[in-house]
C-alpha cells in the first residue's frame, strides 16, 4: 500500500523496491529536518539562557516552551523507536493480519471487490457522533447557563428569532430607530431591522431557538461534522483513517470550544462536510446524486461564509473543471455533469436576490455589504483597507451623505499592509496547529501528508489544497480572527484528515520495512499536542482549551453580571439608555429582539437628540433609566436616587 508494493512475493513478504524504500525515508527524513528547524533555534536559545543563569533549572522552568520543548525530547527518542524490534503482538498471527484488514477495508473506491460490511460502518458512524456530541455538551455544562459571549451570536440570535416570526425582515421603531441600533443589524431605513449575516445560521438555529436548546443545536451539529470528517477519510483511506478522523475531530480542543459558540462556523461546516464527501463519491462513482448533494452542501455553506465555502471549494472546482475537459464524451453528458453539480449553487445563489431584496431593499446588495458601506468601511476586504474606507467616506461626505459611522469600532481597523498580511498569515497558521493537534504535530503532518498523501488515492491532495485555499482567500483582510484564527477555522477538521492518513501511511509502512514502532512515535507528536491542548501543568504550560474556554466565559460572565444588574436594579416595563463605555469596543450591552417588546428594551442615550422629555412622549407606558456604563451609575429618568453598581 502506498509507497511500497501490495503484492507478496513468493515468501509471502511485501515487496519492496529500492525507488520506495528511498521515498519513505526521504520523506521521513524531510520531515524531521522540518521539525528540527523549528525546534532547534528556539531550544539552543531556551537552554542557553538556562545555562548562564545562576539558578537554571528555575530558568530552564520559566521558559519552559510548550510548542518545542516536549518535542525537543520526542525527537531525541526517535532513534529507539527506529531501533526497537521487540513485538508485543505476534506480526503475522490471525489476529494482526485481520485486524490490519479491516482498518484498510471500507474505502468507497474498493466497495465492488472488499466485502460487504455495513454493520461496523454504522457502528463507528454513530460511536463517532456520540462522542462528538457528548464532548460538546461537557464543555457546555462548564459554562453554566451564561448568555453568549460575542456581538456575532446575538446578531445571528436575532436573526433566527426573525425566522421564527415568519419573516426575513423587522419592522423598526420607526419614531426614534437610532435609540435601538444594535450591533451587526441593520437599522437604517424602513422596514429593514435585520441581521447583517447571511440566511444560513439562522435557518440552522431557528428550530432550536424554538425549543430553547439553542447550544444543543450546536452540539449537534459538532456531532454531524465529525461523523462527516468519518465518512470523508474513511471513504477514501479506509476504516481506520475515518475512525481516527472523526474521534479526533471531536476532541480538537478549538472546534469544541467553537462549537459552544453561535457563530457560522458549525452551520458552514456542514455543508462544507456534506459538499466534501459528496464530492469525492462523485469523482470516484460519477452518479450524479452525489453531485446534486455537493451542490447542496455548497449552496448551503455559502448561505453561512460565502468566502470560506469559496476558498475551500476553489481547488475542487478546478478538479472539476479539468475532469470534465479530460472526460468528455458528449455535450449532452457535459451539460448533465454541469447541471448536476452547479445546478444547486445556482439556485443558491438566486435565492439570495429576494433575500437581499427584503432585507436591504436592493436585490444586488446583500445585508453585510450594505453594514460595512454605512457603519464599518474600514473593514473592508482587500488591502489598504483603512485608506480606502476613509476615501469612501470622504466621497459620501462631499456628496451630502454623512454616514452612520461606528467610529470606535471602525477606528480599530488596522490598514492592512503586506507586512501585516504576512503577521497575519503566520499567526493563523500557528494559531491552527496550536487549536488543533499542536504547531509541530501540524507541521510534521502537512510535511508528510504534501509528500506522499496521495499516492494511492489522488482525492487526498484536495484536502491539503482546501485548507491551503482557506488561508489563501482570507490573506486580504486585516484582522487575524477571534481567537487569531476564526477565518480559517474550517481548516481545523482538515488537520485532522491529514493527521489520520500520514499515521496510516507512517505505521503500514514502517510495519512493511520492520521499523514498526515509528506508528507509535508518530501518533505520540499528536499525542503531545492534544496533552498540552486539554491540560495545565504549572508553570510549564497553560491548557490550549482553558485558554480559549476562559476567553469566552469572561466575555459571557460580563453579560451575566449585567443581566443580574437590571434584574435586581430595574423595574419593569423599562427602556434602559445606555451611555456607552468608548474603551469597551467588544462588549456591547444594547440587545434586542426584533420584535422590540420584550420587559426591559435597551436602548442609546442621545441627550442631545432626544431629551427626557421627547424620551417620555416615546415611552410612556415604561419606566426609563440612565446607566452610565463606565461608572456603573444607574439613575432613574422620572424619579428616584441614583443607583451604583
Amino acid at each position: 500500500m502506498d509507497v511500497v508494493s501490495e503484492t507478496p512475493n513468493s515468501d509471502g513478504k511485501y515487496a519492496s523496491s529500492r525507488r520506495s524504500i528511498r521515498r519513505f525515508y526521504g520523506t521521513l527524513l524531510f520531515v524531521i529536518a522540518g521539525l528540527l528547524v523549528f525546534v532547534l533555534p528556539v531550544e539552543w536559545r531556551h537552554y542557553s539562557d538556562a545555562y548562564s543563569d545562576i539558578r537554571p533549572l528555575v530558568s530552564w522552568m520559566a521558559n519552559f516552551n510548550a510548542d518545542t520543548s516536549l518535542y525537543l525530547f520526542w525527537l531525541l527518542a526517535l532513534p529507539f523507536f527506529w531501533l526497537c524490534r521487540l513485538h508485543l503482538i505476534d506480526p503475522e498471527g490471525s489476529v494482526t493480519i485481520q485486524v490490519e484488514s479491516w482498518l484498510q477495508r471500507g474505502r468507497y473506491r474498493l466497495r465492488n471487490t472488499e466485502p460487504v460490511d455495513r454493520i461496523s460502518g454504522w457502528i463507528m458512524l454513530c460511536c463517532v457522533g456520540l462522542f462528538g456530541l457528548l464532548v460538546s455538551l461537557w464543555l457546555g455544562l462548564q459554562f453554566g447557563e451564561l448568555p453568549p459571549a460575542f456581538h456575532d451570536e446575538y446578531s445571528y440570535l436575532f436573526q433566527a428569532e426573525t425566522y421564527l416570526q415568519g419573516r426575513l425582515s423587522n419592522p423598526r421603531f420607526e419614531s426614534a430607530p437610532e435609540l435601538f441600533d444594535q450591533m451587526h443589524i441593520l437599522n437604517d431605513s424602513p422596514g429593514h431591522f435585520v441581521s447583517r449575516y447571511f440566511p444560513g445560521t439562522g435557518l440552522w438555529m431557528t428550530p432550536f431557538v424554538a425549543l430553547g436548546i439553542v447550544y444543543t443545536g450546536y452540539a449537534i451539529a459538532q456531532a454531524i461534522v465529525c461523523m462527516l470528517m468519518f465518512g470523508i477519510a474513511r471513504d477514501l483511506g479506509g476504516n481506520g483513517v475515518g475512525l481516527l478522523s472523526g474521534l479526533l475531530c471531536a476532541v480538537l480542543p478549538g472546534v469544541v470550544v467553537f462549537s459552544n459558540l453561535l457563530l457560522s462556523h458549525h452551520p458552514c461546516l456542514l455543508g462544507l462536510g456534506l459538499f466534501i464527501w459528496s464530492y469525492h463519491r462523485y469523482a470516484i462513482g460519477k452518479m450524479s446524486r452525489y453531485a446534486i448533494l455537493a451542490g447542496i452542501g455548497l449552496g448551503f455553506a455559502m448561505w453561512c461564509r460565502p468566502m470560506t465555502a469559496f476558498g475551500i471549494a476553489l481547488p475542487y472546482a478546478i478538479h472539476f473543471l479539468i475532469r470534465q475537459w479530460r472526460e468528455f464524451e458528449s455535450w449532452k453528458q457535459l451539460t448533465v455533469n454541469i447541471a448536476a453539480m452547479g445546478g444547486p449553487i445556482l439556485i443558491a445563489l438566486l435565492l439570495l436576490l429576494p433575500y437581499n431584496l427584503a432585507t436591504t431593499g436592493n436585490a444586488l446588495v446583500t445585508p453585510y455589504q450594505e453594514y460595512t458601506q454605512l457603519h464599518t468601511p474600514r473593514h473592508v476586504y482587500g488591502f489598504y483597507n483603512g485608506d480606502r474606507g476613509d476615501s469612501w467616506i470622504a466621497e459620501q461626505a462631499t456628496l451630502g451623505n454623512e454616514l452612520p459611522v461606528i467610529e470606535h469600532y471602525d477606528n480599530w481597523a488596522e490598514n492592512l499592509t503586506p507586512s501585516l498580511a504576512w503577521t497575519n498569515v503566520i499567526s493563523r497558521l500557528l494559531m491552527t496547529g496550536q487549536m488543533t493537534i499542536g504547531i509541530l504535530p501540524a507541521l510534521a503532518s502537512v510535511l508528510f501528508f504534501c509528500s506522499i498523501g496521495h499516492r494511492d488515492e489522488s482525492l487526498w491532495w484536495l484536502i491539503g489544497a482546501a485548507a491551503l485555499g482557506l488561508h489563501v482567500v482570507h490573506i486580504p483582510y486585516w484582522y487575524d480572527g477571534i481567537m487569531h484564527w476564526h477565518y480559517v477555522f474550517e481548516s481545523a477538521p482538515l488537520v485532522a484528515l491529514m493527521f489520520a492518513r500520514t499515521l496510516q501511511l507512517m505505521a503500514y509502512n514502517a510495519r512493511i520495512f520492520n521499523h514498526h514502532w515509528l506508528g507509535i512515535w508518530w501518533a505520540g507528536l499528536a499525542g503531545i499536542g492534544l496533552m498540552i491542548a486539554c491540560t495545565t501543568i504549572e508553570p510549564f504550560w497553560q491548557s490550549t482549551a482553558a485558554t480559549g474556554f476562559s476567553e469566552v466565559k469572561f466575555a459571557r460572565s460580563q453579560h451575566q453580571e449585567f443581566n443580574q444588574i437590571l434584574k435586581q436594579t430595574i423595574k419593569e416595563p423599562a427602556v434602559v439608555f445606555m451611555e456607552t463605555d468608548p474603551e469597551n469596543l467588544h462588549i456591547n450591552f444594547i440587545l434586542n429582539s426584533p420584535t422590540l417588546d420584550d420587559p426591559v428594551l435597551r436602548a442609546h442615550w442621545m441627550p442631545n437628540k432626544y431629551p427626557v422629555q421627547e424620551l417620555d412622549k416615546l415611552f410612556p407606558t415604561r419606566n426609563l433609566y440612565h446607566i452610565d456604563l463606565k461608572t456603573g451609575v444607574i439613575r432613574n429618568l422620572r424619579s428616584g436616587p441614583d443607583t451604583k453598581n
